[in-house]
């Protein structure tokens, strides 16, 4: 296993980015990433998740503006987050993973996912690829359009969307570290 002070520090310094240039990601970043997170553990090494990459303009367009309306729908925190000006809840990212499971096949299906996320966004952020790992796009799986779009991105039959990692490069100032909490961890020794 390779320590690394430099690594540990990037990890420290990820943010999530709601403010991407509209440059694609370089392929051989995105192979890397893709590379980290399928040979990441999974419970009892079954794998019961898959990996959609939308880079489709167009398509990340509609979607972000499908997931919209639906917040336009939601409570009032959704509805003012999403009736601000310009507000995209795909952040305007030029890639978008969608990582789905099969969720009625294992009870480590949603924490097998989440891995996977932090995987994505780690192995992002060591690239210097920035990311921002979100589950607004399951407002889109309960529109109208839902069924319809979950074909479109090739989740596999039974499976359903966990969350989203949005990817790219960040447009503007890196975001700085908000305050954190100093009370987040007990030991029992």
């Amino acid at each position: 296993m390779i320590r690394s002070m430099e690594g540990l520090q990037a990890l420290k310094e990820r943010r999530s980015v709601r403010s991407y240039q509209p440059r694609q990601i370089a392929e051989e970043d995105l192979q890397a990433i893709l590379q980290v997170v399928t040979d990441g553990p999974t419970a009892h090494n079954k794998q019961l998740y898959h990996f959609t990459v939308v880079q489709d303009k167009a398509l990340l367009d509609r979607m972000a503006e499908n997931i919209r309306q639906m917040m336009l729908q939601g409570n009032e925190a959704q509805r003012k987050k999403a009736s601000a000006p310009g507000y995209s809840p795909l952040h305007h990212a030029p890639t978008v993973i969608f990582v789905s499971g099969d969720l009625k096949s294992s009870f480590h299906v949603h924490t097998d996912c989440g891995i996977a996320a932090g995987l994505i966004a780690a192995a992002a952020t060591e690239l210097g690829v920035a990311s921002c790992i979100t589950a607004s796009s399951l407002f889109m799986f309960q529109s109208p359009e839902g069924e319809q779009l979950r074909k479109t991105l090739e989740i596999p039959k039974g499976y359903q969307c966990v969350c989203t990692v949005a990817l790219g490069y960040y447009e503007g100032e890196y975001p700085p570290c908000p305050e954190k909490k100093t009370d987040l961890v007990t030991y029992i020794r």
